[in-house]
């Protein structure tokens, strides 16, 4: 009886992880996006808030399938316990014709009063939505994307002449003094 629960409790948990492998493939096959923060300079820039921390995620989004029409993000949640995103709305991504990367940005409050955000590259972000392709299908997906670092810094490094050394190491000095 008890190897019975057991062996059903492993079935679920396979078919669980077997699904969120493939939402996140679904995604990566039809969608190159990356993923920026900034940060406020000033306490209530974006709120109005004094008292208030906040910044933005920037979505930089580019198809892979010539077929995908639009991305619908639905959720964003930070895997940071700090931050807090409060989605009111979805977002609408259109890639329809678009020869170019499209920026879409999302806002985050700081949750707790006392943390120190000095630097959020590489922390995770989870993103669910839906894929709208020109046949009229639609797919789910849920990915956990890493932040590349902060928005300012990655376009100066786009810029910048990237066989340069003392480039990358300025850029590098940069961020940590951030």
């Amino acid at each position: 009886m008890v190897t019975g629960i057991l062996l059903i409790l492993l079935i679920f948990i396979g078919a669980f992880i077997g699904r969120k492998k493939q939402l996140a493939r679904r995604f990566n096959d039809n969608v190159r996006i990356a993923l920026d923060y900034m940060v406020q300079e000033h306490p209530g820039q974006y709120s109005g808030d004094r008292n208030a921390k906040s910044g933005v995620f920037i979505f930089n989004t580019e198809r892979a399938n010539d077929t995908l029409r639009s991305v619908v993000i639905k959720k964003v949640n930070p895997l940071h316990s700090a931050l807090n995103v409060n989605l009111d709305h979805m977002l609408l991504i259109s890639l329809e014709g678009a020869a170019a990367a499209k920026n879409v940005s999302v806002r985050f409050k700081v949750a707790k009063k006392a943390a120190k955000i000095d630097d959020l590259k590489d922390v995770l972000i989870k993103v669910t939505g839906v894929l709208n392709f020109k046949q009229g299908d639609t797919k789910d997906f849920t990915v956990v994307l890493p932040i590349a670092g902060l928005h300012q810094l990655s376009r100066r490094a786009k810029n910048a002449d990237l066989n340069d050394a003392q480039v990358l190491e300025d850029i590098a000095d940069l961020n940590l003094s951030m």
